[in-house]
């Protein structure tokens, strides 16, 4: 008898079994289906792997942005606190500096007396000092609109209120009238006195009230009265002939102070 041949067989063109040829392409298929998973999975843990260095080197950098921000920030704080002792310093100096007297009587008596023409005589010299009330600090309306108060809000403990601001001191202000009253022979010399003292740097809102005749001893005289305002900014060295000089206390076994005079010199 003769061999059987398989029709299946024959018609693939091949003697391997069918079976055969089914289980390699199954194997093929899964180890192409294996390759490509490991290639996406290597692909996956290189992504991965790429972030995490990215990430730890932006953390890295937030780190040293972070310290560095904690460093200029301090530096902001001393700058302010620096800032708020300059402004107290300023503000004491421009308190003790309102309380030193910048015109000494002498330098004012020796500037009205230069001012006078020969033939007239002072018989009253009267200064009188007002100190000037600083205004009252303006309220804001603004700041308490918006805000309402209701009956059931308990009031916040003692420990989150903030503490008022200290009240800041303020350098005092004076304003000083002058007046003066005397004699002279002539009506021309009263206002070549008027207009000297109105040249004066010392003095301002020179007015002249009063000029009538008297008769003082037998003799006629005009009377006069002058009223006057000394500036807020006057200063003796703005005087012409004045000179300014130190005097040293050691000499006669008192502690090493200086003192600061002006020497007005009247023609």
């Amino acid at each position: 008898m003769g061999k059987l041949i398989n029709p299946n067989s024959s018609a693939h063109g091949s003697f391997l079994p069918a079976e055969y040829v089914k289980n390699k392409s199954q194997t093929r298929a899964n180890f192409v289906a294996l390759l490509l998973f490991t290639i996406v999975m290597a692909g996956v843990i290189g992504v991965f792997v790429v972030n995490h260095q990215r990430w730890r080197t932006v953390s890295a950098q937030a780190k040293v942005i972070s310290t560095q921000f904690a460093e200029e920030a301090e530096k902001i704080e001393q700058l302010k606190d620096l800032e708020k002792q300059r402004a107290d310093l300023l503000d004491r100096a421009e308190v003790v500096t309102a309380l030193i007297d910048r015109v000494p009587r002498s330098v004012m008596m020796a500037e009205i007396v230069r001012a006078m023409p020969d033939g007239m005589t002072l018989t009253v010299v009267d200064l009188e000092g007002e100190r000037v009330k600083p205004p009252a600090p303006k309220v804001d309306p603004k700041a308490n609109k918006g805000k309402t108060k209701s009956l059931s809000a308990k009031p916040a403990g003692k420990d989150k209120e903030e503490p008022p601001a200290p009240e800041k001191v303020l350098p005092p202000k004076f304003r000083h009238t002058l007046t003066i009253e005397g004699l002279a022979d002539q009506n021309e010399k009263i206002t070549d006195f008027l207009a000297n003292l109105k040249a004066s740097p010392l003095f301002v809102e020179v007015e002249l009230p009063l000029i009538a005749a008297t008769i003082v001893d037998q003799v006629e005289w005009r009377k006069f009265k002058i009223t006057m305002r000394l500036r807020e900014d006057a200063d003796a060295r703005q005087v012409a002939g004045t000179e300014e000089f130190q005097i040293d206390r050691s000499a006669f076994g008192s502690p090493t102070t200086n003192f600061t005079a002006i020497q007005a010199d009247s023609e």
